[in-house]
């Protein structure tokens, strides 16, 4: 057993008990200092943990029911990302927004949370992964209703607890079934009976339950109101860390269960994809609120991904993780660009970002930069992140699956673009936009990178494949052992 596989977890861990001494130890007469000190803690130690992944290696476990490969490892610098991107747009946005006494507590939070995401990925065992289940769901309950004297924060908060408890339980009767089936809470070392109807409906219900934390519909009606209702920067971790850590242990399950089982999910996973691609496209249409607009235009996205997951392949597996690391920029970017028009005290609206290129050129050619990647134009990096997602299901024989995805991937393009309309044509008088310096310098670095990877994308596609062959190459456990 080597401790490696879970170093960045007590990391994260060891740094949300020093932000939370912090926030303890220093006096409420000196708000600055203490808010400074937490943004400093917060920032270095994400910053220093993201470096020391690394450096760490790919591969090893940490007993059975716990594992780190090239796969989990991408996912994990995934997750720290995106908990930094939330730290660096909660400062500014935290003390426009009358919350700056709670940014301890949502610092602790989105940590916890993170943690959840890694262990989530890196489990291989059914009571493992429930317990990172519910550690990656409940801290983002509690974000989601950070500004709680807001009607849309509580009303937010309260849909997304209360389908998180659902799935919770569906997911929870699914392990059950599973270890029924089986024989044995570690499923690496199960013993399948091919055909069996309680596996399959096992399978049903797990992925069912995953569907929730994925926000693939019908799971998703929780997503709009949630997004609208807590902070931005907030969104910004959660519209792309549980979505990427769940995607990735349910690629995990496929390799390990459901080809063990004897269960093909094939036809449930294009069903959900198309499902996801329909509704989000279309509903998205209709939307003013950037917030909304942007949770449907999630629900399409993951639409894409399951097509790759339906897929089932080591191929589908390398660019779904290449699909979430352009999305995490292009996603993440565009709702720090919503904080940073929050914090100057505009709607996060159509009519809130008119003229934005008068107003702050900058931010306005960033927010550009993120829609063109969300919509897959070439050449920004969520281009090749959704090209080869659809290429991916097109070898699986998902023909159909990648049609409907292609015309639906230009009715997206509809809303996108009509959001840079407002930000590029619409001419208005209002004031030009202030934002802080080190918001607007992540917001530019990440629409740098997606600009760049678009230009080289093999330099992120290849570990991505290389994780993806990882998880895919392993001897797995046959159905003629013995119980």
């Amino acid at each position: 057993m080597s401790w490696a596989p879970v170093a960045l977890e007590l990391g994260a861990l060891a740094l949300a008990v020093l932000v939370l001494a912090w926030d303890l130890a220093v006096p409420v007469k000196r708000p600055d200092a203490r808010r400074l000190g937490l943004y400093i803690l917060a920032g270095g130690g994400l910053s220093a943990l993201l470096a020391a992944s690394f450096t760490l290696p790919a591969a090893g476990s940490f007993g059975p029911a716990y594992v780190q490969d090239p796969l989990a490892l991408i996912v994990k610098r995934v997750m720290l990302a995106a908990v930094l991107l939330a730290v660096v747009g909660l400062s500014p946005y935290a003390r426009r927004r009358g919350v700056a006494d709670r940014t301890g507590e949502a610092i602790v939070l989105l940590l916890f949370a993170a943690i959840g995401a890694m262990a989530l990925v890196s489990a291989r065992e059914w009571v493992t992964l429930f317990v990172a289940f519910e550690l990656v769901s409940l801290p983002l309950y509690v974000l989601t209703a950070l500004e709680k004297e807001r009607r849309t924060s509580i009303e937010g908060a309260f849909k997304i607890f209360l389908f998180g408890s659902a799935s919770a339980a569906v997911l929870l009767l699914g392990i059950a079934l599973a270890v029924a089936a089986s024989g044995t809470t570690f499923w690496t070392r199960a013993a399948w009976t091919p055909g069996d109807p309680v596996a399959s409906l096992a399978i049903a219900l797990i992925l069912a339950g995953f569907g929730f934390k994925i926000a693939a519909f019908p799971f998703s009606l929780w997503v709009p109101d949630a997004y609208q209702g807590a902070p931005a920067p907030v969104v910004a971790f959660l519209s792309v860390a549980p979505k990427a850590a769940a995607v990735a242990a349910l690629f995990r399950l496929a390799s390990e269960v459901l080809l063990p089982a004897g269960v093909s999910a094939k036809t449930w996973l294009a069903v959900l994809a198309a499902a996801s691609m329909v509704v989000g496209n279309l509903l998205a249409l209709r939307q003013s609120d950037l917030k909304r607009l942007l949770a449907y235009s999630g629900i399409a996205q993951i639409g894409y991904v399951l097509a790759a997951l339906a897929a089932g392949t080591s191929l589908s597996a390398g660019f779904a993780l290449f699909f979430f690391l352009a999305y995490l920029l292009g996603n993440g970017g565009a709702f720090l660009v919503v904080a940073a028009l929050e914090i100057a005290g505009e709607e996060p609206t159509l009519h809130g970002c008119r003229a934005l290129i008068r107003r702050a050129p900058v931010l306005a050619g960033s927010l550009v930069v993120f829609l063109l990647s969300l919509g897959g134009i070439p050449f920004v990096l969520g281009f090749w992140g959704k090209l080869w997602v659809f290429l991916a299901a097109a070898q699986a024989g998902l023909w159909w699956l990648v049609a409907l995805g292609a015309i639906l991937a230009v009715v997206a393009l509809y809303y996108y673009l009509d959001i840079v309309r407002h930000v590029l044509i619409v001419r208005d008088d209002a004031p030009a936009i202030a934002t802080s310096p080190p918001l607007l310098a992540t917001i530019v670095f990440a629409a740098v990178l997606l600009t760049i990877g678009g230009v080289v994308p093999g330099a992120l596609a290849e570990p991505c494949l290389r994780a993806g062959e990882a998880l895919f190459s392993p001897p797995r456990v046959t159905v003629s052992q013995s119980r």
